[in-house]
């Protein structure tokens, strides 16, 4: 009977963070691991990398993922060994470090590979800041790390709180995703959230998951902010890519920013320190 129940709880809800269902961590695709301590752990998720290591369970790691972006803390993550491209896991590579645990990004997964030799993975992104708190919570679990991960919990909340009081931004914002072509984050993403919790009035078109930001709307919102990141690499691409920018506010007030990816989408507790950097940015 339990197990219809936890079959039915993983079909019906949209778990996005990771989940516990009795004595089980549920993931993002419905897997489903037995809530324990893990100790050789291969890490496709590179914001799990980080909170592993803030949380002091850095041994734990056998491998993580190829990388070209810097993963904190970089004097120590780029001795690790690597398992292979994030989106196509190689189960070769996976199998030579011996894992107890896989941890892999929504980009891509080896489970049916992994189920054949036992080896138990899980799927998980961590999509706002919530998501982030409860995660690192879970991976506390996981590791035998539960002490240090309240604490680390405590400590962003009360960080959160304080950015919320003292930190204050006003006016529209736009966050692209892309300037070729121009390309918004959906609303209920990370970026999104991060500009919000500074105070600003974030904007997005209401069509479709990556909304393309035309010259008619940005001259109609007019906003105060207009900020790139991911594929956005300098704010010529910007300019260039919004043939009517230079009638908003943000262009003639030279409120436009182009913020490091790893700054706003790395997943992880160093998120909650560039909410602050962002802000000092956008304040200049």
């Amino acid at each position: 009977m339990k197990n219809l129940i936890l079959l039915f709880l993983m079909l019906s809800l949209k778990i996005f963070s990771l989940d516990i269902v009795d004595n089980y961590v549920v993931g993002e695709k419905g897997e489903k691991i037995l809530l324990k301590e893990y100790k050789r752990i291969v890490i496709y998720n590179f914001g799990a990398v980080e909170i592993l290591y803030k949380l002091g369970a850095d041994k734990n790691i056998v491998a993580i993922a190829n990388h070209s972006k810097k993963i904190w803390p970089q004097e120590k993550t780029q001795e690790l060994p690597l398992a292979g491209s994030i989106s196509k896991p190689s189960l070769e590579k996976i199998l030579s470090f011996n894992p107890d645990l896989v941890i892999f990004n929504v980009m891509g997964n080896e489970k049916s590979g992994l189920e054949k030799f036992n080896i138990p993975s899980i799927t998980f992104s961590n999509k706002n800041l919530d998501d982030i708190l409860k995660n690192t919570l879970i991976l506390g679990k996981l590791v035998n790390r539960e002490k240090e991960s309240k604490e680390l919990v405590e400590e962003l909340n009360n960080k959160l709180k304080y950015i919320r009081e003292n930190f204050r931004l006003q006016g529209k914002a736009v966050v692209l995703y892309s300037d070729s072509p121009p390309t918004s984050f959906e609303k209920n993403s990370l970026p999104v959230e991060i500009l919000e919790t500074l105070g600003l009035d974030v904007i997005v078109p209401k069509v479709g998951k990556k909304p393309i930001i035309s010259s008619e709307y940005i001259l109609k919102e007019n906003p105060k902010y207009i900020i790139g990141t991911r594929g956005v690499k300098n704010i010529d691409g910007i300019k260039n890519s919004l043939k009517l920018i230079e009638e908003t506010d943000a262009y003639k007030n030279k409120n436009i920013h182009v913020i490091d990816s790893s700054e706003i989408l790395r997943a992880s507790h160093r998120v909650f320190d560039e909410i602050e950097k962002i802000y000092v940015e956008l304040k200049k």
